[in-house]
């Protein structure tokens, strides 16, 4: 019975291991199928942050997207989407302009129109940052 025990015991393990595997090299695999590209980088006036326009390419069947985060400024950027603003298009057609207002306000020379997939108003919990939008500089 011992015997009989073990060997069930065993096959449910191997059933279950096998599935796990596959989706641990799936999730490996596809987490760096996107890349970023940095097209400009703006420092904050008291060198303490920067916001960094870039591409994100995700492959042949995604299109352009333009995309801004705002990093510390001796941070590199990382490989995820923008923290503030992402939109379609390449950046070199499509990318905003950008001027630090102050340390703590950015503002994007752009006006929101609806077809933006993330534009925030706010980024960061301590030292918070305001992000302002429109046709000229505030």
């Amino acid at each position: 019975m011992k015997l009989i025990l073990k060997i069930t015991i065993g096959i449910v393990l191997a059933l279950l291991a096998i599935p796990a595997t596959f989706l641990g090299v799936f999730f490996w695999i596809g987490s760096d199928m996107c890349g970023n590209y940095v097209h400009e980088e703006y420092l904050s006036p008291g060198n303490s942050h920067k916001a960094v326009i870039f591409q994100r390419d995700c492959g042949a069947t995604t299109g352009f997207s333009t995309q801004i985060s705002i990093i510390g400024a001796q941070q590199e950027l990382g490989n995820s989407n923008g923290n503030i603003y992402i939109i379609d298009g390449h950046p070199d057609e499509v990318a905003p302009t950008l001027k630090w207002v102050s340390e703590s306000t950015l503002s994007i020379i752009r006006p929101l129109n609806g077809t933006e997939y993330k534009a925030v108003h706010n980024w960061g919990w301590i030292n918070r940052i305001k992000v302002e939008y429109g046709a000229g500089s505030s």
